[in-house]
Order: C-alpha cells, then sequence, then structure tokens
C-alpha cells in the first residue's frame, strides 16, 4: 500500500510513541504505589523526605487523576503542533491556506481540503470526536465553568458520533465524559489521533508535479548529467520524504524528470 505520510505525520507518531510509554510506565508506578500505601499511609511523605523534598497531602489517587488529564493536555498539545506542521507542509507546496478567524481548528482544516473522504459520514463522526477532545482539552487546562460546561454539553449532543468512535476501535471503557476519565482514555485518543492524523493528510496530499517540484535536485550537482543516478536519488528522496513505496515514487519521477529536470 502506497500511503501519503509527510513528515508532519511522522513527527506526531515519535511523540505520540514516547508520550503512550511515559504514561503507562508512570500509571503502573502509581498503581504500586497505590498498594504500598495500604502498608504505609505517610508513604509519599516518606519518600519525598528521602530525596529532600517536603510534600504535603499527596496521595496516589490524586496523583494518578492528575496525570491522566495532563496527559490529556499533552495530547492535545501534539495534536496541535500537527496541525501547525500540516499547514507548512501545506503551504510549502504553493496551496494558499484559507484561515477564518474565531473558528475551531477542524473547521479551518474544512477550507483547505484537497479531497474529499472517502465516507462523509464517519468522518464527521471523526470530527466530532476529535471537537470532543479539543473542548475536554480546555476544560482541564482552563478550567473555567464555562468550558467545563461546554465539553460536557458537547459529549452529551453528540452521543451518535461517540458510540461511533467507540464501536470502530473496540473500546468499551473509553471514550468518557470529562467526570469519568481514565487511563482507556489515553489509549484511546493516542490511538484515534494517530489515525486522524494520517485521514487529514491523506485529504491534504498534493498533486504529484507538487511533489516532484520539491526534490532538491540542486543537492546533487556532484552527480552532472548522470539522470539515471539523479532519477534514482530523486526517486529514493520522494519515497523518504513522504513515506511513497518505491514504485510509486519511480512513477512520479518517470513522469516529470524529462520536461522538469
Amino acid at each position: 500500500m502506497s500511503m501519503y505520510r509527510p513528515p508532519s505525520v511522522r513527527n506526531f507518531k515519535l511523540f505520540i510513541g514516547e508520550l503512550t510509554a511515559e504514561a503507562a510506565a508512570v500509571h503502573i508506578s502509581l498503581l504500586d504505589s497505590q498498594n504500598r500505601e495500604k502498608e504505609q499511609k505517610d508513604y509519599w511523605n516518606s519518600k519525598a523526605s528521602d530525596a529532600g523534598i517536603v510534600l504535603n497531602g499527596i496521595t496516589s489517587k490524586r496523583i494518578l487523576n492528575s496525570q491522566i488529564r495532563l496527559s490529556v493536555v499533552s495530547i492535545y498539545s501534539g495534536f496541535d503542533v500537527f496541525l501547525e506542521e500540516v499547514e507548512d507542509e501545506f503551504k510549502k507546496f504553493g496551496y494558499r491556506w484559507v484561515k477564518p478567524d474565531k473558528v475551531s481548528p477542524l473547521v479551518v482544516l474544512e477550507q483547505n481540503y484537497i479531497d474529499k473522504p472517502t465516507n462523509k459520514t464517519h468522518f464527521r463522526y471523526e470530527n466530532d470526536a476529535v471537537n470532543y477532545f479539543r473542548l475536554l482539552r480546555n476544560s482541564i487546562a482552563h478550567p473555567s465553568e464555562e468550558n467545563k460546561t461546554s465539553a460536557i454539553e458537547f459529549y452529551k449532543s453528540k452521543a451518535e458520533s461517540i458510540d461511533f468512535v467507540r464501536k470502530k476501535y473496540n473500546m468499551v471503557s473509553a471514550p468518557n465524559d470529562p467526570s469519568s476519565i481514565s487511563f482507556h482514555d489515553i489509549k484511546f485518543w493516542c490511538q484515534m489521533l494517530l489515525e486522524f492524523a494520517e485521514t487529514i493528510t491523506l485529504l491534504l496530499e498534493p498533486e504529484e508535479s507538487k511533489i516532484y517540484s520539491k526534490v532538491p535536485f540542486e543537492r546533487w550537482k556532484k552527480y552532472g548529467h548522470d539522470h539515471e543516478k539523479l532519477k534514482n536519488v530523486a526517486t529514493n528522496y520522494i519515497r523518504s520524504e513522504y513515506s511513497y513505496s518505491l514504485d510509486r515514487a519511480r512513477e512520479i519521477v518517470d513522469k516529470f524528470y524529462g520536461p522538469l529536470a
């Protein structure tokens, strides 16, 4: 399968992979500390004292709750950076990025898609789910009553969309409403946002001529007029930069090398 995966997707995947591993390790450690607290009530005070830190009123349950909530904020921050990279990539290919004022990032994306989703209804459901995640993040990072209410009300109003993504990813325990988020939500959003990121970039995939136009032939002046060598390095560049299959990359080079080289 030859799928367009620009650097933005690969960068986001690396970020999510690291975040998931870290979140899982912390979660497991905190579950263990919960068991230790049953035997030693001042467990955290004692551990903090050993490290020369004053720490009062902390429990594993409290830290678990905070860790889950802050992971939601971190995941969305990574997704936000991904969206910025997507915009930069889009502009790099010479397209004009339409960005209306005071609208959500997903509405901005809708103004710029080159292609159309395979299934508009399913895509709308997924779009709704990601919008809920954005509001959930806002309710945590900026916990005003207005933001909290917005997240809760949106979750309730998009029950059909939430049910769709829950079934798609075979999840029973996520996604949850703002008052009930758990580590299962972290796992769910990481998986869903990775796939949604790939969907976004596919809808923004540039024309082959634009892909070819960004091949940096100036880097390979040492090959002179060795056209076969130049075509090979151009093919490998396209394959590496956009994750196309070798055959697809070669097709693009063969199609445009003559008139544009």
